[in-house]
């Protein structure tokens, strides 16, 4: 029974990438109830201990913007095959990476969407492959993936941006995102 439960809440955490206790709460629903958030935190521990084989986790982490806990799902390694998504076309991936460079060095780490449709950084070839109605499915996407968090008409970092890209933020925006010392979490300065 344990091992059916595990199976269906690692596809849950899978399926959705970040999700908030309360998101825990609703699609695990009696699962939940019968175990209790002590339980599933040592379920995610037992858990991992099978992901950790294959480069992957479960990281509870507290998003300093919202005050709220998420479960994250993601990789514990980067390789040039981990950041090719081949689900999205070249323009989508160097509009994330521009977006990201581009709020990583922002006071807030944050973007509104008039500044999300006009990257400055952008070639005129991705700009031309990137209409807004796109960049706005795009945004929306990232959102419910948690790579970022929508709050007053902007976005920042999500929580799976925080445990996925931990080490490319960290290596390639040291002056503004470290590590905490004492959780060893991502930290923004």
């Amino acid at each position: 029974m344990k091992s059916e439960i595990k199976k269906i809440f690692l596809q849950t955490c899978m399926n959705h990438g970040s999700l908030s206790l309360e998101q825990i709460n609703e699609v695990l629903g009696p699962m939940w109830q019968t175990y209790g958030e002590a339980d599933v935190k040592n379920l995610v521990k037992e858990i991992n201990v099978d992901l950790k084989e294959l480069n992957q986790e479960l990281k509870f982490v507290k998003h300093p913007l919202v005050e709220q806990e998420f479960l994250v799902y993601g990789l514990t390694f980067e390789t040039t095959a981990s950041k090719i998504q081949h689900h999205y076309r070249e323009a989508d991936q160097m509009y994330f990476a521009k977006l990201v460079e581009l709020m990583a060095v922002q006071d807030d780490y944050g973007i509104s969407w008039l500044e999300m449709y006009n990257l400055p950084s952008l070639t005129q070839t991705v700009k031309k492959n990137l209409p807004k109605m796109h960049i706005q499915d795009l945004i929306k996407k990232w959102i419910d993936q948690g790579y970022f968090i929508e709050k007053d008409d902007k976005i920042y970092f999500g929580p799976r941006m925080l445990v996925e890209y931990a080490n490319h933020l960290k290596t390639h925006f040291s002056e503004y995102i470290k590590d905490c010392s004492l959780c060893k979490n991502v930290v923004l300065i």
